[in-house]
């Protein structure tokens, strides 16, 4: 690539790149100093977060193209040959850094704008400051980058102590690819400002841009940790396990992102992407199509070839993503349907006119203008057969909303699960996310309910006769109730996610009256199932008004009385040692006066593996969110001392490691108590 085709591509994405503090910057020292510089235009921000549990190494330079979609020498190679599968596609895509490349335009600079930024605007900085500044900002949007690290190295002389000078100095020399000094400079902002979501943002695209997976990842997870609800942070931190090739998280990052901002195009595409690696080519679909709708950027050759291998290529919205209506699927057995969809699309591929490979979409559509809705309201019934026979009355079908947002006339439920007589009465329920249910003791016994359910652990501890306690459950998903003091006691509740939700009766038969007609994932639970063959038989629903009855065939190697349980793998022990062996690293560091990453390495004990591993969370469940807290608040005292900000004592490395023990003392306590409220030995007297 020549040197003017590099300039013009560092100039595409150097808008958005200094974001709302340089722009406030620049209006206060063009409205105070009435400098010549007073034409620039604003700009918009990115953000970001810490990284590895070391010093900063040196990140060499890539010499990979800066681009959010392919460079134009990707893109051909995206367009289906026969030497290349569509996983092929889905993988390359998956690992493309989010910059934006001039062949295709994709700008980000429209999502950019909606961060909110946190890092001071300058107006105390000395008017020299702002001027150097000024002129740095300009020189990187003109591509002299050596002119703009003198300016900035003059700012910096004149205040040595502002983070937002080191931060866009740091943007300036990722504009130029030089990762090694941009992670420098973001590593002194972030001393400077420790709490500054903006920077931590900033340095972790800093690293995401040079390939530093791990480094990206934790300033990923600090950046969501000090702003929860910044969609472009999220989205980012979903890229960052992209590059570790951690799926789950990858997709559950970009969930949350398109939960905070639901037309974020970018988040769609990088969902269906990562749901196409895992095979989740139905699930993918609809996210493909919606990105299109809202960008036609992203109607990419390969995502053309998906689409036209799903039957869905000339579907204009999510709501004419029909994937399975009533009766389209039964020559086909759903356990099969992944590899066979997958390879379908291989093999059309190699027989598409190549006119049609390279189609642009041209007849897509903004949602809703080439809508198939025949009434609002559709009404849904059918039967469940688990191995042939009805699924029985303890089956639930659920209808989970494509956005993840409720539906008209949705309401929580507060209901009462008694103990009595050694058994759970109902012996089984159904509430919507976000009721509350109350557990009451109407034995002489003493009962000890828990529930060891991923994402919905909890303990009530020992419950004599009388006594009732409450839980909120927040998380969708089974929920398999227990008693410590009686391992025969099973109860059964389903806690069903936003949307619809309706019991099977004796003969497998549900009916579901008034359903909104719109776009859904069904799905279907009974305790009998085992976890994966409840997601093997999830799919993508489209109602349109039309009375729709569906047959849902489900072959189970489990037995009609069994109860299977989805439960959480953590292993809490471990987590505690990696905890310990942060802590004393920080303070083994701060002892050799390595200021960052010290810092950097208690900022790793408390957000990755305290609450970013669930320690923090199933310590709140099984016990209380005090209990949690003070165990978070320890840990962050230390970092705090640490870092220099909390002086309300001398810091010594006696004092720091007495805190350190004490802390450690309580994890594993707690850990272990955790262990067995949550494992109780089966030998427990009756």
């Amino acid at each position: 690539m020549g040197a003017s085709s590099k300039q013009s591509r560092k100039k595409s994405w150097g808008g958005p790149v200094f974001g709302v503090v340089a722009a406030g910057l620049i209006v206060w020292a063009f409205t105070e100093l009435s400098t010549p510089e007073a034409n620039f235009e604003p700009y918009n921000q990115f953000k970001a977060i810490p990284a590895s549990t070391t010093e900063p190494e040196p990140v060499a330079p890539v010499q990979e193209p800066t681009s959010l979609a392919p460079d134009p020498v990707e893109v051909e190679q995206a367009v289906p040959k026969k030497e290349t599968t569509l996983e092929d596609n889905l993988m390359a895509e998956a690992v493309t850094e989010p910059k934006i490349d001039p062949s295709t335009g994709i700008d980000l600079e429209k999502e950019l704008r909606e961060a909110r930024p946190k890092t001071p605007t300058g107006k105390d900085l000395p008017k020299e400051t702002l001027q150097h500044i000024a002129k740095g900002i300009e020189y990187s949007e003109k591509g002299m980058f050596n002119h703009a690290d003198l300016e900035f190295e003059k700012a910096a002389q004149i205040s040595p102590n502002a983070p937002e000078v080191y931060s866009l100095w740091g943007t300036s020399m990722r504009m130029a690819e030089k990762y090694a000094g941009a992670d420098r400079k973001f590593q002194r902002a972030h001393e400077l400002a420790p709490n500054d979501a903006e920077i931590t943002l900033n340095w972790g695209m800093t690293r995401l841009f040079g390939k530093n997976g791990d480094g990206a990842l934790e300033l990923f997870k600090e950046t969501v940790a000090l702003d929860p609800d910044n969609h472009l942070a999220w989205n980012y931190l979903g890229k960052a396990y992209g590059l570790k090739k951690d799926y789950v998280n990858e997709e559950k990052s970009y969930m949350k992102s398109l939960e905070l901002k639901e037309d974020f195009a970018q988040a769609h595409f990088n969902l269906a992407v990562v749901r196409s690696l895992q095979k989740k080519f139905e699930d993918a679909a609809p996210h493909f199509i919606r990105a299109i709708e809202l960008d036609k950027e992203f109607e990419k050759p390969f995502v053309v070839q998906f689409l036209t291998a799903m039957g869905l290529k000339n579907k204009t919205s999510m709501k004419q993503a029909k994937l399975k209506e009533a009766g389209e699927d039964k020559a086909h057995d759903h356990d099969k349907h992944g590899d066979h969809e997958h390879k379908k699309g291989e093999e059309h591929a190699k027989h598409e006119p190549e006119d049609a490979k390279k189609s642009e979409g041209s007849d897509h559509n903004m949602e809703g203008s080439g809508s198939n809705i025949v009434k609002t309201i559709t009404h849904l019934n059918g039967q469940v057969l688990i191995n042939g026979k009805p699924a029985g009355n303890r089956g639930v079908v659920y209808l989970e909303t494509t956005n993840k947002l409720k539906v008209p006339d949705q309401k929580t439920q507060s209901i009462t699960i008694t103990q009595k007589s050694k058994q759970f009465l109902p012996g089984h329920s159904v509430v919507m996310v976000g009721s509350t249910v109350t557990f009451m003791n109407e034995d002489f016994e003493v009962h000890n309910i828990y529930s060891k359910s991923s994402g919905n652990q909890f303990n009530l501890g020992a419950m004599s006769g009388g006594v009732q306690k409450q839980i909120t459950f927040e998380t969708p998903g089974p929920v398999v109730l227990r008693c410590n003091m009686h391992k025969d006691m099973v109860g059964t509740l389903f806690v069903a996610p936003n949307g619809y939700v309706t019991e099977t009766d004796e003969e497998g038969r549900f009916d579901l009256p008034v359903v909104k007609s719109q776009d859904y994932k069904m799905g279907f639970w009974h305790p009998r199932l085992f976890p994966q063959e409840v997601e093997a038989h999830m799919r993508f629903l489209n109602l349109t008004g039309e009375d729709t009855t569906l047959k849902l065939e489900i072959k189970s190697q489990s037995d009609p009385a069994d109860v299977h349980d989805l439960v959480d793998g953590t292993d809490y022990n471990e987590l505690v040692a990696k905890i310990e062996t942060e802590i004393y690293g920080a303070i083994e560091h701060w002892k050799q006066g390595k200021k960052y990453s010290s810092q950097k390495r208690m900022l790793t004990a408390i957000t990755r593996h305290f609450d970013g591993g669930g320690l923090k969370d199933a310590i709140a469940k099984s016990f209380s969110e005090n209990r949690s807290k003070n165990i978070e608040d320890g840990l962050d005292e230390i970092r705090k001392q640490i870092a220099g900000i909390d002086k309300s004592e001398e810091v010594t490395e006696a004092s720091l490691k007495f805190k350190a023990e004490r802390i450690i003392a309580q994890l594993k306590n707690n850990v272990r108590e955790l262990e067995h409220r949550l494992n109780p030995d089966k030998k427990t007297t009756q």
